[in-house]
């Protein structure tokens, strides 16, 4: 279990690090782009002023520039991924795109503030009273109002590109927007169905509305069990959620049955918590296979990407075996030999040979164990 963990805390790092050059790549090029606008627009003696300057000012405006932009990116950053979030949890806030906007409309203008002072202070040797004194003159200006405008424009195109990450997933995304699903594509990918043990009981004990907040709170910790496992949410359905990986990388078997005990760990830190707010302790099941998928989006008014073969239907009715057999993991013969393969960390033991309605061959069924 330990290096579970390291496993674990290094895949989030890598994440967080993916997230932080994005936000400091997309601001260098928005207010780049933004700079460069406003310099067209600009009267041809004051291009010509800047120019008469050399290319040792141009570059070290540039350097200076890019030091200042990365800084707010950075703490833009730090307050969407890091600060926001508790804000939400903590005042039961909703994930407003415009609260965030505004939180980075507040690091600009406190970084405007410590630009101004360094500028009359440094530049023009003034006193820090003077210099405070001179900055209305530095902030309500042209430059900045064109400044804010851009912010917040640049805040909310980049809260949408994040919701569509985390809406459709990082990984199809791409192609998504490039039309590569328009066409029914052949995928081979590995399928798992997450189900909670005893919903019907749960919702009878807990009533329709606590128990859509206990799911809520039940699906929070798959967030982070998803990201270091690089799984792929395709649908959640009820009080089920069913995840892909991609079965051309042999590291994802290992990684999906990683996942399980991930998320089982997750749930187990929370202990304390449903408890006290539910009076019981979630218990999820997970059966998995792997196979050859049509990918597809289908829909017009709302698309979405859709899997359509025999993999999900073996993968769901072997889900509904969990409750059967008391076990935990289940799995077809065709993962089992692949995961077997390509770990020694987990083993394998027969559970039965069943038959479903409907299927001409019966399945050979497995559990999976946690080698101690």
């Amino acid at each position: 279990m330990p290096k579970l963990e390291r496993t674990y805390k290094g895949a989030m790092r890598r994440y967080q690090l993916k997230l932080l050059v994005f936000s400091l790549v997309y601001w260098n090029v928005v207010i780049r782009f933004a700079i460069f606008m406003r310099m067209l627009g600009a009267r041809d003696h004051h291009m010509a002023d800047m120019l008469s300057k050399g290319m040792t000012f141009l570059v070290d405006e540039i350097v200076s520039s890019s030091v200042v932009i990365s800084v707010f990116a950075t703490l833009s950053w730090f307050t969407l991924n890091m600060v926001y979030p508790h804000l939400v949890r903590n005042f039961k806030m909703r994930r407003l795109t415009v609260g965030v906007v505004m939180l980075d409309i507040i690091i600009f203008l406190v970084i405007s503030i410590l630009l101004g002072i360094v500028h009359y202070s440094v530049s023009k040797d003034l006193s820090l009273t003077e210099a405070i004194n001179h900055l209305p003159r530095f902030l309500f200006n042209s430059t900045i109002l064109f400044f804010l405008i851009v912010l917040f424009i640049g805040g909310y195109v980049y809260q949408l590109i994040n919701t569509l990450f985390h809406q459709i997933g990082y990984a199809p995304l791409g192609k998504i927007m490039m039309g590569y699903y328009q066409k029914p594509r052949e995928e081979e990918l590995i399928f798992m169905f997450l189900d909670l043990q005893s919903s019907t009981a749960v919702a009878e004990k807990l009533g329709h509305e606590r128990y859509s907040y206990f799911i809520q709170d039940c699906f929070k910790c798959v967030s982070n069990s998803l990201l270091a496992t690089r799984g792929r949410v395709y649908q959640f359905v009820g009080d089920e959620v069913v995840i892909n990986w991609d079965a051309k990388k042999k590291s994802c078997f290992k990684r999906a049955v990683d996942f399980y005990y991930l998320y089982e760990k997750a749930l187990s830190k929370r202990r304390a918590y449903f408890e006290e707010h539910y009076g019981m302790m979630p218990v999820f099941t997970a059966s998995l296979n792997v196979g050859k998928v049509m990918a597809a989006e289908v829909g017009e008014i709302k698309r979405e990407l859709a899997f359509h073969g025999d993999v999900l239907n073996t993968a769901a009715r072997i889900q509904k075996q969990c409750k059967r057999y008391r076990k935990r993991v289940l799995v077809t013969r065709e993962f089992a030999v692949r995961l077997i393969k390509n770990t020694r960390e987990y083993k394998i033991e027969y559970v039965d040979l069943v038959k479903f309605f409907g299927k001409k061959k019966s399945i050979k069924i497995y559990e999976v164990h946690k080698v101690d």
